[in-house]
């Protein structure tokens, strides 16, 4: 196995990701969910409040982690790909590695690298990101759709804003911010507004959101004071529309690259995890690299396919600036049980874990 990668080194900067108990079940699989929970947070419970303050809803998450034997963590996306790549054998990654085209012959593919060079191999997955080139090639070039909200990332100071393990959201009409521990020591956020595609920030990205999100409850103005203006993110939030085929010959498409999806249930790593692993299971077993991959998408594909729609769904109603769309949107967070709120979420957590660790 080689593992093409176009930056020159493993990311250090970027924000965070949750990886959810499904995926969490999944790592442990590979004997990694020690390493990930050493590195960052374990999520023990949740809040949902209005942008002023009041609560609306909470989550205690100690009863689906006793069900299920994991629990949801908060970690720096860097730390995450740290852990995973020092799982993979020596010189398993190359970096500098950009593809620009592939060949499959029947027998094997040969990737062309824009460097000249061309590499051979038995199968190629393109876990290449929602502008997928690999996508492109197999499934014809199509835009991406933009949801309708820009978001704004990044890494505070502050520490345990509401305590370890314990994250939060303040909802407001068109406007939402986000936040989970990741540490001892930082807190990630993230902070979404109804936008126009492709708009831009000034020079004081911290002092415009400050402006943006006056008003908010704490501990909004905290954890934007506590983080460095040179390290806030923002990108369009957009995703593509579910495709029904992943794979053609001997090539297929892992992660973002397949099924793409707003995060507004924080999935869209957790889905790559288990793409991974399901393909690590379906070629181990199969007769043919052919079968293989076509096992993996079958295994995969309506499931994914959940997520993204119910995450475009979700988005449309938790970014809702339409007053009577927003009040029935809190109404119903506020009547919500912990326990209903729980059986809403087993679907998505509650999966199928192979034992791949001696292979």
């Amino acid at each position: 196995m080689l593992v093409l990668e176009r930056a020159p080194q493993l990311r250090v900067a970027g924000a965070a990701l949750t990886i959810q108990i499904n995926a969490m079940q999944m790592l442990s699989a590979l004997g990694l969910d020690g390493a990930v929970r050493e590195a960052g947070e374990v999520i023990v419970s949740g809040r949902i409040d209005t942008h002023r303050g009041r609560s609306m809803a909470t989550l205690a998450l100690g009863e689906a982690a006793a069900r299920l034997g994991q629990s949801s963590v908060a970690i720096h996306r860097a730390a995450l790909s740290k852990i995973l790549a020092s799982a993979l054998p020596e010189r398993a990654i190359r970096f500098d590695a950009e593809l620009v085209g592939f060949e499959d012959d029947g027998e094997g593919v040969q990737v062309r690298l824009a460097s000249g060079e061309a590499l051979r191999g038995s199968a190629l997955i393109g876990a290449d990101g929602i502008h997928s080139r690999v996508r492109a090639a197999l499934l014809g070039e199509e835009a991406p759709r933009y949801a309708g909200y820009t978001c704004w990332r990044g890494i505070s100071a502050l520490p345990r804003p509401r305590g370890a393990g314990v994250v939060g959201q303040l909802w407001g009409p068109g406007i939402r911010f986000g936040f989970a521990p990741i540490g001892p020591e930082a807190t990630y956020w993230f902070a979404t507004q109804n936008a126009a595609r492709g708009g831009e920030d000034g020079g004081d990205v911290r002092a415009e959101l400050r402006e943006r999100f006056e008003g908010f409850a704490s501990p909004v103005a905290e954890l934007l004071e506590a983080t460095p203006v040179e390290s806030i993110l923002r990108n369009d939030i957009i995703d593509r529309p579910p495709a029904s085929k992943w794979v053609r010959g001997r090539a297929a498409l892992l992660g973002d690259a397949a099924h793409a999806m707003t995060p507004n249930m924080g999935q869209g790593a957790c889905q790559a995890i288990e793409d991974a692993v399901a393909l690590a299971e379906q070629l181990s077993a199969a007769a043919s690299v052919e079968a293989g991959l076509l096992g993996y998408e079958s295994a995969r594909v309506e499931r994914a396919r959940r997520f993204v729609n119910r995450s475009w769904r979700t988005g449309a109603v938790v970014q809702s600036s339409n007053p009577l769309v927003c009040g029935m949107r809190n109404l119903r967070a506020g009547l919500s049980s912990d326990a209903s709120l729980m059986a809403g979420m087993m679907w998505a957590w509650e999966v199928d874990a192979p034992q791949l660790r001696a292979s």
